[in-house]
């Protein structure tokens, strides 16, 4: 990445805001679920994402080591916060999927939008480590179908790091799309092996 703050840092700051906002969604669930401490328990262990635009916020110095390092806060704020909430009730993976769901449908893919447009759309929103990751590969392209392949996990490493289940990230992560696809006209269908499918 550059020196110089352009589009593709914003966008993925956009991106990493967007994978804390999953992990309101969850906090804020604990909270009517009378869980509230988990709120301050995950700010206090992680700290939270400093509010405000990008380019008062970034360390120009070193653009690339301080969206890592934001990426690093949200992969494990989201891991922590799942992971705690199901210690704590253990029955609560759907009312999560559900809240998620709901968080989808309030950004969702436009209504007749290619199957390639709504990958795009997915990808401004969905955070999978820095761009040079290289995380998504298309695996088939057309108007009405597109397959990618999920090449490297970037998520696992953080739920192993507080013993808790990737499983539960890509569950969630489901959830999310398919409530942003509710309306659009496009299926969202895993397919196995990190692989996945939209369909019109």
């Amino acid at each position: 990445m550059s020196a110089f703050l352009g589009p593709i840092h914003i966008w993925l700051y956009h991106k990493i805001q967007f994978q804390d906002a999953m992990t309101d969604v969850i906090l804020d669930l604990a909270e009517d679920k009378g869980f509230g401490e988990l709120r301050e328990k995950t700010d206090s262990r992680y700290g939270k994402l400093p509010e405000g635009n990008l380019e008062d916020l970034v360390d120009t110095g070193n653009i690339h080591g301080w969206l890592q390092e934001k990426v690093s806060l949200v992969e494990n704020r989201l891991a922590y916060a799942v992971t705690e909430l199901l210690a704590k009730i253990p029955d609560s993976l759907p009312l999560m999927e559900e809240a998620i769901c709901q968080l989808g449908q309030s950004n969702p893919v436009e209504s007749g939008s290619s199957a390639k447009a709504a990958f795009d759309y997915l990808d401004s929103k969905l955070l999978n480590g820095m761009p040079c990751d290289h995380v998504n590969e298309l695996v088939e392209n057309s108007e009405d179908r597109l397959v990618w392949r999920q090449a490297q996990d970037i998520h696992g490493a953080y739920w192993s790091m507080i013993h808790g289940d990737v499983k539960h990230y890509d569950t969630l992560r489901e959830s999310l799309i398919k409530g942003m696809l509710e309306g659009s006209g496009i299926r969202f269908q895993p397919l196995g092996d990190q692989v996945y499918e939209l369909r019109r």
